[in-house]
């Protein structure tokens, strides 16, 4: 399997992304804090975030309703499961499809 192709057990397990998200639960605020604090970015404003594998975007909108304004871009490669993130419209979120081993961003982007 290539570097940048989905696993065929993502692209059927996910199949049907708007279940997922439904009921899938998101990420408890205390944790992400904690995450944050260890990344040092808790508190910083505008701090760009890079959400590699974001899915339907369950970390996604928790950072995005944070009071630090990040500027996040969530990569996601399974089709279904990024249409679900961008049909939320989130603010300060850039919704981009791609892989780990080739992420569509510049060098050295993000904090």
């Amino acid at each position: 399997m290539s570097p940048t192709s989905l696993h065929q057990g993502a692209s059927k397990g996910f199949a049907d992304a708007a279940t997922y998200d439904a009921y899938r639960p998101s990420y408890p605020p205390a944790a992400t804090q904690k995450f944050l604090e260890h990344l040092r970015l808790a508190d910083v404003p505008h701090a760009k975030i890079l959400d590699l594998a974001a899915g339907t975007g369950k970390m996604t909108e928790v950072l995005a309703a944070r009071h630090e304004g990040f500027e996040v871009v969530a990569v996601e490669p399974h089709e279904g499961m990024r249409a679900e993130l961008e049909k939320k419209g989130l603010r300060g979120v850039e919704v981009k499809d791609g892989f780990a081993a080739k992420l569509p961003l510049g060098e050295e982007w993000g904090d």
